[in-house]
């Protein structure tokens, strides 16, 4: 459903794993997203579609508390994120994404977890997918998402970024993980 009501901003900032677009309204933050994602036109896209424009370039509230949270994230000084999220998707992702949400910094869960918080122990697959649809990288932490067997799969920013994010939270715990 289209809503023209609600003008969208995007800013690109710097960060330690690379620039990062972030898009807003005036109800939050909509995208997070590393710059070089595979997936961002496709997202770039599906944002048009679900609002009926196209963000322009600018800022609001939520993009400058969200850039002075990550700062703090990658400084080693914020855990846990305050700025407000606008998620658009089906009600399996936001049950998804609301699980990821309460993943600890520092910590990691399998699918196999998060499938059963959301009540469907075999849709391991289904959770992978609503992972890579997560449009608010790090914020929502499908990052600290990993294969039962204790490997690094599937994250959209790349496994070599997947990685660092989980060294940087100490979530490795003596590189007994390893991406594939």
């Amino acid at each position: 459903m289209a809503t023209q009501t609600r003008a969208l901003v995007s800013r690109t900032i710097d960060t330690p794993v690379g620039p990062m677009r972030l898009i807003a309204h005036d109800d939050g933050i909509v995208l997070c997203e590393f710059d070089d994602r595979r997936a961002l036109p496709d997202e770039m896209r599906e944002i048009e579609a679900e609002f009926g424009s196209s963000p322009s370039k600018g800022r609001n509230e939520f993009t400058d508390q969200l850039e002075n949270e990550l700062a703090a994230y990658f400084r080693g000084e914020l855990k846990i994120f305050q700025t407000k999220l606008a998620p658009f998707g089906t009600l399996f992702e936001h049950s998804v994404w609301n699980e990821l949400l309460k993943i600890p910094y520092g910590e990691t869960r399998t699918y196999g977890e998060i499938a059963r918080k959301v009540g469907d122990a075999g849709a391991s697959r289904a959770v992978g997918r609503a992972n890579g649809r997560n449009r608010i990288a790090i914020v929502v932490p499908c990052h600290r998402v990993i294969a039962s067997d204790g490997t690094l799969h599937g994250y959209g920013g790349g496994l070599d970024r997947k990685k660092w994010l989980l060294e940087h939270e100490g979530a490795l715990g003596g590189g007994l993980f390893h991406a594939h």
